[in-house]
């Protein structure tokens, strides 16, 4: 199905957006039988762990039971490429490499993962290079960066001008603003720091705005598709669920492309006297003859 996705846009799964999304279990998470009371021996689903989620427009953020659903989404179509879930105590870092090694192994291409500032680590920048994958994060907020460290370079004229990176080479190259400097050019080492698109240029600002692609998704799955509440219990079960809602999605989305396409190709004629509003069978026609 993706593969079919594919054909009809070629820009499908080019860039993409990871992301993970709360899937409240269907059981009771509590520790305790009751307050002050003896331990839980047996939950209704061992498979679920705490986790925690973010605040979104109708709930607060906090702890819940339950699993996760990671996700890589085309940032360009909205639509999921690879997804996984995982109990809630995972963190979402963990699974950026599964889910492109999931993307790359269907036969896509990613040229650029953009998460959100939770996979800001250097594990994450280098499985994303590993993979041909520009990773396209924000910084949080480290002694490296508090020291200005992730600034661009500078020399005796001013701050330095990106002028390309080589992904072979796994450098960037920034020049003097003046070309007055002996040598002009320095090339700077790709990391955490200083990514191969730099966080100053207009293009990793465009793609991080690409970014909102997943949660959208993820809206819409959520309230279109009826992925929750969950009604089953088990991590198996709540992957069987969560594939058969997303392949849902995907396959209603090729269903409508088929149809644009088809529509496209055989234009329904317009009968002349219709385009007029008259009836096509005559004034003294009437549907019930």
């Amino acid at each position: 199905m993706l593969d079919r996705l594919h054909r009809e846009n070629p820009d499908f799964g080019r860039d993409l957006a990871i992301d993970a999304s709360d899937l409240p279990a269907c059981a009771n998470g509590q520790r305790y039988l009751s307050k002050n009371g003896p331990q839980r021996e047996r939950f209704s689903d061992p498979d679920a762990s705490w986790g925690h989620r973010s605040a979104v427009s109708t709930r607060k953020g906090g702890g819940f039971y339950g699993y996760k659903v990671h996700a890589a989404v085309c940032a360009r179509t909205d639509l999921p490429v690879a997804w996984q879930v995982e109990t809630a105590g995972s963190h979402e870092s963990n699974y950026a490499a599964p889910l492109l090694d999931t993307v790359k192994g269907r036969g896509f291409a990613a040229e650029t993962t953009t998460p959100d500032m939770g996979y800001d680590n250097e594990r994450v920048y280098g499985e994303c290079e590993d993979r041909d994958s520009r990773p396209i994060i924000p910084l949080r907020d480290t002694p490296g960066v508090k020291r200005g460290d992730h600034r661009p370079p500078e020399c005796d004229h001013g701050t330095s001008t990106f002028a390309g990176s080589d992904p072979s080479r796994g450098a960037s190259k920034w020049c003097c603003p003046t070309s007055v400097c002996e040598p002009e050019r320095r090339w700077v080492k790709a990391d955490r720091l200083h990514p191969l698109i730099p966080r100053e240029s207009k293009r990793w600002k465009s793609l991080y705005r690409g970014r909102a692609s997943v949660e959208r998704e993820f809206g819409r799955l959520k309230n279109e598709w009826a992925p929750l509440r969950l009604r089953v219990r088990g991590i198996e079960r709540v992957r069987l669920h969560s594939d058969l809602t997303i392949l849902a999605k995907l396959a209603s989305k090729l269903g409508k492309l088929r149809a644009d396409a088809q529509a496209a190709r055989f234009p329904v004629a317009t009968c002349p006297s219709a385009a007029r509003g008259q009836s096509p069978f005559g004034a003294a026609w009437s549907p019930s003859g």
